[in-house]
């Protein structure tokens, strides 16, 4: 009766996960902001000591693939970095969870800086202005394979666009940076290897949270997508298949309330207030809900689960 459904597929994430991945996500930006507010007016020791370059881990500095994840140059650096981390840890990690979150946030960040590393060991200049953007990347990339149709409003960009063509843009951009020879100290590769790790990380540890495979038609399939239901269509392009989420607010009656006090009379969760919630999480996500539907929910999964 239910598992037809796409989001209870993918049930809906326990209060503790969700408060653990937003947890995770300030405490990054955090330390970040820590880490450069300590930097400042000690440039000459941060490039020398906590940048990352061959020259660095030649004297024995090996923390610097890890410190560099943390570096940045200037204000703007930083701020688009932790607004990037913000907007879109804020679609992540709700649904990972603070470990998992943390976990997709650091190996992608230091897998990006070791390849850079390998690639890069007769350069004699330190990356700086990766940071944590390749960690960032990683995260723009779980996003948009997650909640693909997200529309997302630019600075330069006039009017919404959507996640997974934000996503597309952002990655062809560094590739033609990369190609091009790109900004000196700007380590493009590390962007590059943290967008493809972070969607490599969901593929692999969290398929059932994919909404969107852009890799798909690579191996002749349609693109990943969760069994069809009535809520639902499918992209028609090959490695383009996502669901599309209701436009609109269902209709289940003229006299279903959804004020405060919806459903609140010591009785059985109903069919019709069940719907109403999975909708909504399936519109706009399990946040969105208000505590007394939280406490709703909880109850309805109960219910299942004694039946």
């Amino acid at each position: 009766m239910l598992d037809d459904r796409d989001y209870m597929r993918r049930r809906p994430e326990p209060e503790n996960t969700v408060q653990t991945g937003l947890k995770c996500v300030y405490a990054l930006i955090a330390i970040n902001v820590m880490a450069f507010v300590f930097t400042i007016g000690q440039r000459a020791f941060a490039i020398q000591e906590l940048w990352l370059s061959a020259d660095g881990i030649r004297s024995g500095m090996f923390w610097q693939p890890l410190t560099a994840m943390f570096m940045h140059d200037g204000i703007g650096h930083i701020f688009f970095n932790m607004w990037g981390l913000y907007i879109f840890g804020g679609i992540v990690a709700p649904r990972l969870g603070g470990k998992a979150f943390l976990a997709l946030y650091m190996s992608t960040g230091l897998l990006g800086n070791l390849l850079w590393l390998a690639t890069a060991w007769n350069n004699q200049m330190p990356v700086v202005l990766c940071g944590a953007s390749g960690a960032v990347m990683a995260v723009t990339a779980a996003a948009a394979v997650m909640a693909p149709e997200t529309p997302m409003l630019l600075l330069f960009i006039p009017f919404p666009i959507k996640l997974r063509t934000m996503a597309i843009v952002f990655f062809a951009l560094e590739i033609v940076m990369e190609l091009s020879g790109g900004q000196a100290g700007v380590a493009n590769l590390v962007h590059i290897v943290g967008f493809i790790g972070g969607y490599l990380f969901i593929k692999f540890f969290f398929r059932r949270e994919m909404l969107w495979d852009p890799l798909a038609a690579l191996g002749g399939r349609r693109g990943y997508r969760p069994t069809p239901n009535r809520n639902s269509g499918a992209g028609d392009a090959s490695g383009w298949t996502y669901h599309r989420r209701p436009d609109r607010e269902p209709d289940y009656g003229p006299n279903f309330s959804t004020g405060s006090n919806f459903g609140f009379n010591g009785t059985r969760v109903s069919q019709r207030e069940l719907d109403y919630l999975l909708d909504k999480i399936s519109r706009t996500g399990i946040n969105s809900l208000t505590e007394q539907e939280l406490q709703r929910l909880r109850q309805a999964r109960e219910e299942m689960r004694r039946n």
